[in-house]
C-alpha cells in the first residue's frame, strides 16, 4: 500500500479529464441554449479538445515510466 509499484495518479487524471471535459461540454451546451450559436459555444469545445491533449501529455510521461521499468525489469531478468 505505501509502495509506489502502483501509481494512482494516473486514476486521478482520468478522473480530472472526465470531469473536466463534462463540465465543458455542458457549459458549451448551456451557452448554445441560452446566447444562440456564438464563438463562446464554439470556444468551450475547442477548450474540451485541448483539454484533451493536455491531459494525453501528462499521461505519457506516466507510461514512459511504466515502460521504462518493463524495460528495466526484462534487462535485469537476463
Amino acid at each position: 500500500m505505501f509502495g509506489f509499484d502502483k501509481l494512482i495518479t494516473p486514476k486521478i487524471i482520468s478522473t480530472l479529464y472526465i470531469i473536466t471535459v463534462a463540465i465543458l461540454a455542458l457549459a458549451a451546451v448551456i451557452t448554445l441554449f441560452t446566447r444562440g450559436f456564438n464563438i463562446a459555444s464554439l470556444l468551450l469545445l475547442i477548450m474540451a479538445v485541448f483539454a484533451r491533449v493536455f491531459f494525453e501529455c501528462i499521461m505519457v510521461s506516466f507510461k514512459n515510466n511504466e515502460y521504462l521499468r518493463r524495460i528495466a525489469e526484462s534487462l535485469e531478468s537476463k
